[in-house]
């Protein structure tokens, strides 16, 4: 699941809530596939992510909560 790969980046690199990844870096390595912009705006519509502009995105309070919860299940409630 790509939006569990996303999350995964931001529990590496990103440890905390607030945190900022450019779209370009999830690009980089993920692919350009247009499932990973699928991804983002389906973590962006689930509270996981905000989008503060058009290239970044920023980890949520839930999403924080997501990725150290190590349970990807939590997208689906």
């Amino acid at each position: 699941m790509i939006a569990c790969e996303i999350l995964d980046l931001f529990r590496q690199s990103h440890r905390l809530p607030g945190a900022r990844m450019t779209i370009a870096e999830i690009d980089e390595r993920l692919g350009t596939d247009p499932a990973v912009a699928v991804a983002i705006r389906e973590l962006i519509n689930a509270g996981y992510l905000v989008a503060p502009d058009a290239s970044t995105v920023k980890l949520t309070a839930r999403g924080f909560d997501a990725i150290h919860g190590g349970n990807c299940r939590l997208l689906a409630g």
